[in-house]
């Protein structure tokens, strides 16, 4: 397995190269209800997580919607 290392959160992690966003979320069991995710502070919308991959050293920052006033 060809291997890459990504930051979620500011924290290093080993994936199989290739992987889309979305199966990344799903692999580290990161929410997605309500949750926006960046790549190299580029937000990513939803219907762009499986069609978008991967690269060494990308940087994803998970943010959740909160609601009040």
């Amino acid at each position: 397995m060809n291997t890459i290392t990504i930051m979620i959160n500011d924290q290093a992690h080993q994936v199989e190269a290739k992987s889309s966003l979305e199966d990344i979320i799903s692999q580290f069991s990161l929410p997605s209800m309500g949750c926006v995710f960046s790549i190299n502070n580029h937000v990513i919308s939803r219907d762009k997580w499986p069609s978008t991959h991967l690269n060494e050293g990308d940087a994803i920052s998970l943010f959740q919607a909160i609601a009040g006033g």
